[in-house]
């Protein structure tokens, strides 16, 4: 028996149903992915198993991981990205997006580390997108500066900027070229667009 196995017996036994989507019947952990069935009571389980699985499987306990809330499993996520030689980009990106579901504060330093590190590529993509912006402090801001030069996040520093609100990145992005059509374009759009309101907002009061 595998251990993939043993985790979906575990989790079926702490009551997590079988996953059921037409005429398909999947596992527990599909019901946790998949569903509103929320993943909170079966944390000591999903990270019991998190180290004895590889491949899809470690990444199907990551997906069941990402909700608001559990960050129990922050620094094992964290620690994935310290030993991201033994992972595909992909797969960090899932990884990124589990952080960003869960939002634990306290990670808010680790991740303006990750989104710092170029090696991480595309991985950091929501972190940028949605976590950087919550971070209202200038080591946040400048994460997202040095993201308008790094072609695997720029539309997402863009978009981050924009909910950022420092005005003061407007002259920045306006001179960062993006090809018309792209999510890069429509990125820088957004941004200039609720930036210069606000400016505009700030100038008549």
């Amino acid at each position: 028996m595998t251990e993939y196995q043993k985790l979906n017996i575990k989790l079926s036994n702490e009551g997590v149903p079988s996953y059921k989507f037409l005429e398909e019947i999947g596992q527990p952990i599909d019901t946790l992915v998949n569903s509103r069935v929320s993943s909170k009571a079966y944390v000591d389980t999903l990270l019991e198993f998190l180290p004895k699985v590889e491949g899809n499987e470690k990444e199907m306990i990551v997906r069941a991981l990402s909700e608001k809330g559990i960050k129990k499993a922050v620094p094992f996520l964290i620690e994935m990205f310290h030993e991201a030689d033994n992972y595909s980009e992909l797969f960090l990106w899932v990884v990124g997006n589990a952080l960003c579901e869960i939002d634990d504060k306290e990670s808010y330093p680790d991740i303006i580390e990750i989104c710092k590190n170029k090696r991480f590529g595309a991985a950091r993509q929501m972190l940028f997108l949605r976590t950087l912006p919550k971070i209202k402090n200038d080591r946040a801001y400048e994460a997202l500066l040095d993201g308008l030069e790094d072609n695997a996040v720029r539309g997402h520093a863009l978009d981050g900027l924009g909910e950022f609100g420092n005005t003061a990145a407007i002259s920045k992005i306006e001179k960062i070229e993006v090809e018309k059509g792209t999510y890069e374009y429509k990125a820088k759009e957004r941004a200039l667009k609720i930036l210069k309101k606000k400016n505009s907002r700030q100038h008549d009061v």
